[in-house]
C-alpha cells in the first residue's frame, strides 16, 4: 500500500516529489486564464476555456489586477487593493452573473447586484466595499494589467502554479 498524498508531496515538505497529476493539470489549466489576459490575439480568445470554478478562484487569488479601462478585469478579479470584491464582502455572493469592472462601475451597476441589504453585517461590508472602490484610481486610457503573485517577475509559470497548491501543507 502506498500513501499517494505523501509520495506526491514536494521533497522539501517531506514527500518524494512525484508529480501530483491533478495539481499539475490544474496548473496547466491556469495557463489558459493567463493567456486569456496576456495574449488576446490568440484565435481561441473569446471561447470557453477548460477551467472550472476552483481553477478560476485559484487564478484570481494568485493574481493582482490594476484596472485601467476595466474591460478585461472581471468583478471576481483581485483589483481592489489586491483582493476581489467578493472576498471583501462575502455576503454579496448572491449574484451569479459575471461582469467586467467597467460594466460594474458604469452607473454603479454593482450596487443593484447587492441590494437590498438585510443585516448589519451586510451594511458594514457594503459601506467598506463602497469606500475601497471609491478610492481606486482608474485610468481609462490604459489597459488593465495583471501580475502573478508567485514569481519575482510577475509572470505566470506552471511550476509556480503547481507549487502554490501545496502552500499551507505541513511538513510530513
Amino acid at each position: 500500500m502506498i500513501n499517494w498524498p505523501t509520495v506526491c508531496t514536494p521533497k522539501e515538505l517531506g514527500g518524494l516529489g512525484i508529480l501530483d497529476l491533478e495539481r499539475l493539470a490544474r496548473a496547466l489549466r491556469l495557463r489558459w486564464c493567463w493567456f486569456r489576459w496576456k495574449h488576446d490575439s490568440r484565435p481561441w480568445v473569446g471561447l470557453d476555456i477548460p477551467c472550472d470554478k476552483s481553477d478560476r478562484d485559484l487564478f484570481n487569488a494568485s493574481t493582482i489586477v490594476t484596472v485601467g479601462k476595466g474591460n478585461k478585469a472581471s468583478w471576481h478579479s483581485s483589483w481592489v487593493n489586491g483582493a476581489a470584491p467578493k472576498n471583501l464582502a462575502p455576503s454579496f455572493r448572491k449574484s451569479r452573473k459575471i461582469f467586467t469592472v467597467q460594466q460594474a462601475l458604469n452607473n454603479n451597476y454593482w450596487i443593484h447586484q447587492v441590494c437590498p441589504l438585510h443585516t448589519s453585517a451586510e451594511f458594514r461590508e457594503y459601506t467598506s466595499l463602497w469606500e475601497q472602490i471609491s478610492l481606486i484610481d482608474r485610468n481609462p486610457d490604459m489597459n488593465d494589467e495583471i501580475i502573478w503573485r508567485w514569481t519575482s517577475d510577475g509572470n505566470y509559470t506552471t511550476k509556480s502554479a503547481y507549487r502554490i497548491q501545496f502552500v499551507g501543507q505541513a511538513r510530513r
